[in-house]
């Protein structure tokens, strides 16, 4: 986040999925919202009765940390959003344009286009998926979601066609239908449901996304193998992975 004169004023563009604990402590010490001389857009669920900036207002509630939002010293404006939003940032501009659309609108080359879906399949509140459009290509990004038998039809329409899917897939298909330790209704995909889901939107390539801690390197290189035999196009996201689609 650093220019090339040495001062922090590179923007930060953050899209949260859902506002869980786990998923927005790390808020916290995130330097641009802390330096005055950055400037961060925030993205994330929200809505009029609890729109977003509240939310993380009470991540830094004063009996759970020293400073609060509001006095972070970074600049920051806060987006709420409710699924079907538009947010389009035009060629040569880091100015986001948020419009709500009935339909996803036709690919601009020269655009960055960021489409929202809100999904129930998290618990409590859902999730928010996100679709980024550019240059002709596009990355679907549908993580913490728990697939239904045969798959949300609308997060498969929503996925349609992506060049890159990055979808949940947590648990192993024992860990899931366990009988002592199910992990039914915690929020979270299968490799088999994600590689399901791949097959019917007709995505290019899937990365397998949000491991369980307890799965370690061994286990994710069986699930690399694993998962291809499902959905060949597919990979298993690592620190450090790079893909590129342009």
């Amino acid at each position: 986040m650093i220019g090339a004169d040495g001062d922090a004023r590179v923007p930060a563009f953050i899209f949260l999925s859902h506002t869980h604990i786990d998923h927005v402590v790390g808020l916290c010490f995130f330097e641009p919202l802390l330096n005055p001389k950055n400037r961060s857009f925030i993205f994330g669920p929200g809505t009029s009765s609890n729109p977003l900036a509240h939310r993380l207002g009470q991540l830094t509630h004063g009996s759970l940390f020293p400073v609060s939002l509001k006095e972070f010293k970074g600049k920051k404006e806060i987006y709420s959003l409710r699924g079907g939003e538009v947010i389009r940032f035009p060629s040569g501009s880091r100015e986001p344009v948020v419009r709500r659309a009935v339909a996803v609108p036709a690919d601009t080359p020269s655009d960055l286009i960021i489409t929202t879906h809100k999904s129930p399949g998290h618990p409590r509140d859902g999730v928010m998926l996100y679709r980024v459009s550019y240059g002709g290509k596009v990355l679907v990004y549908a993580t913490d979601v728990e697939q239904i038998a045969g798959s949300y039809p609308d997060i498969i329409d929503f996925a349609s066609g992506a060049d890159l899917l990055i979808h949940d897939a947590q648990y192993l298909h024992d860990e899931y239908h366990s009988k002592h330790k199910s992990k039914k209704g915690w929020g979270h995909s299968t490799i088999e449901m994600a590689a399901e889901v791949a097959r019917k939107a007709k995505v290019k390539r899937l990365v397998l996304f949000h491991h369980d801690p307890i799965h370690d390197d061994h286990a994710l290189r069986d699930i690399a193998r694993h998962s291809k035999r499902l959905f060949a196009a597919s990979v298993v996201a690592r620190e450090g992975l790079k893909i590129s689609l342009l």
